[in-house]
């Protein structure tokens, strides 16, 4: 396991409200919901930030690797926060680098990485990023 990244490390996060259904058995927020999160949040800068039309774009995000480490155990009704950074951008690929905070806390309860590959949705082939969304895309690059 690594060390929990800072708040200092990201330059751009994204709020999240957990709801009731989002614990496990045990009371934590799922494995698979963080996950979930982390999602959320590269796809709401995407089209926030980037303009990409997720249902009718030219491109299409694929996931294609994904990983998270826990620290400590958010849960219902905690409000939460991803920090969204991006450490590679290279053709049709981007890896970003997530970290999931309490509000105010400087060390992340949750973090993780997220490879996605655009591909033209016409024809499923990759696709080169345009340059308008790798300048946005860049301006993730975190505080290290």
């Amino acid at each position: 396991m690594t060390e929990s990244p800072l708040r200092s490390d990201f330059n751009h996060f994204h709020p999240i409200l957990t709801r009731p259904q989002d614990n496990d058995v045990n009371g934590h927020i799922a494995g698979a919901t963080v996950h979930g999160f982390f999602e959320t949040a590269i796809q709401a800068f995407l089209v926030e930030q980037a303009e990409l039309d997720l249902r009718d774009g030219a491109l299409a995000g694929l996931v294609i690797s994904s990983a998270a480490d826990f620290y400590a155990l958010p849960a219902f009704p905690d409000v939460l926060e991803v920090g969204l950074g991006v450490t590679r951008l290279a053709g049709s690929t981007v890896e970003y680098r997530l970290a999931l905070f309490r509000p105010g806390e400087t060390q992340a309860c949750a973090a993780g990485s997220l490879v996605q590959v655009f591909i033209e949705r016409s024809s499923g082939q990759p696709a080169v990023l345009p340059e308008a969304m790798q300048a946005t895309l860049a301006g993730l690059r975190p505080n290290l």
